[in-house]
């Protein structure tokens, strides 16, 4: 499978080193305009073998994207889309602020969690932990009620659709953003009448489209995850890839322009790169040290890679000692664009991402020492010391 189009956009740190730092796109459609609309801007473009490549700065790839309208190519809009990612994600009653980062935190209503960590059916064990979870600095709660694990049975999706309808309502009822992880529409229904504001839809909607027409039929936030196979079956062979990273973003176009056919707008649809969903730990790490190209489609990224166990094959770990791990995940996914986490450990999360805005999209400047943190300790040395107790206090915000 080979996407329509595919971006690589320059690193944080290329872009603090060089703000012309160039993006790098390979093209697989309407080439012949393409090459005339490269031509018209002087830019350049090499093809070969049905794919065209072409490497130029964001300004020079906005005058390329006019180019290309007044040609009425697809690829306008395409690259337009890459140039112009979604910093807000539209959810059934409100709209969420992508900048700082998303954190879901991991509800599981069930005993059989590969995490060990589900509430069970207990409402009052879940209320419980979603106000912990809010403690922490969850923006939304990601409810389940069906473990994703292949080794564990389905349940009776009237039976599930009540527990969470119950379990979302009284979580509204507290103040709760609800996101239910869900690929039945029964249970997307439940969870929406009863107050929730997304679909987390594992299935990639190879089990049909019902659970994302029912986020469309109230506007709510979906979560289009990638899917090799319906959900809880592995398959009898594993899945071959050429390109994991390419074969996702070609998958993530089809799958898109289906759910836009059901109604469901761009400004609801968050795209999730599917770890553990049909691919081998060293695909799953292929994802995340690449997820930036998912960029491409210009809307949210969330990545759902808490305790996975690809972890587990580089650390050694169980499941519960793998939140360091999730951590440095986070950060570097969080480096090349993804702003939206499901995770256990919602705290390590937070500070995780305090961390990553400040190495990679906080501007020069904003850690520098002001009047109040430099004279501090101004004219001290060593010899001023006779005893271990400072002989200043530190003031807040020290940035000496």
């Amino acid at each position: 499978m080979i996407p329509p189009l595919r971006g690589i956009p320059p690193s944080p740190a290329q872009l603090a080193a060089d703000p012309i730092a160039p993006w790098t796109l390979f093209v697989a459609i309407d080439l012949e305009r393409l090459a005339l609309a490269t031509a018209a801007i002087g830019c350049g473009l090499t093809i070969g073998e049905g794919v065209a490549r072409v490497s130029a700065d964001e300004g020079t790839l906005n005058r390329l994207v006019a180019e290309l309208d007044l040609r009425s190519s697809r690829l306008a809009s395409l690259i337009g889309n890459l140039l112009s990612q979604s910093t807000a994600w539209q959810l059934r009653t409100r709209t969420l602020e992508l900048r700082q980062g998303v954190v879901l935190g991991i509800l599981n209503l069930t005993d059989d969690s590969f995490s060990g960590d589900g509430v069970g059916t207990d409402i009052s064990g879940a209320l419980w932990r979603a106000e912990e979870l809010r403690a922490e600095g969850a923006d939304i709660i990601d409810i389940g009620a069906e473990t994703a694990r292949a080794d564990r049975p389905t349940l009776d999706a009237a039976t599930e659709a009540i527990l969470v309808g119950r379990t979302v309502a009284e979580l509204v009822r507290q103040g709760h953003v609800v996101s239910s992880d869900t690929y039945k529409p029964e249970v997307a229904r439940a969870a929406l009448e009863a107050g929730a504001e997304i679909v987390n839809d594992i299935s990639g909607l190879t089990l049909g489209t019902g659970a994302a027409e029912a986020a469309a039929a109230e506007s709510a936030g979906y979560v289009l995850n990638y899917s090799y196979n319906v959900p809880k079956r592995r398959p009898d062979s594993p899945p071959v890839y050429k390109d994991v990273v390419a074969e996702t973003v070609a998958w993530m176009f089809d799958r898109v322009a289906e759910l836009e056919a059901h109604g469901l707008h761009r400004p609801n649809i968050a795209i999730d790169p599917g770890i553990a969903f049909g691919k081998s730990h060293d695909e799953d790490l292929e994802v995340v040290r690449r997820i930036g190209e998912l960029r491409t489609l210009g809307l949210p990224i969330l990545l759902a890679h808490s305790r996975k166990n690809f972890i587990g094959s580089v650390n050694g770990c169980a499941p519960g000692d793998r939140d360091l791990e999730t951590h440095i995940a986070t950060a570097l996914a969080f480096e090349q664009g993804a702003r939206i986490f499901r995770v256990h450990d919602v705290a390590g999360t937070r500070r995780t991402l305090d961390m990553a805005r400040a190495l990679t999209v906080s501007k020069p400047g904003v850690f520098a020492p002001d009047a109040e943190s430099w004279p501090w300790r101004a004219g001290s040395s060593a010899a001023h010391m006779t005893n271990a107790n400072p002989d200043k206090s530190v003031p807040n915000g020290q940035r000496w």
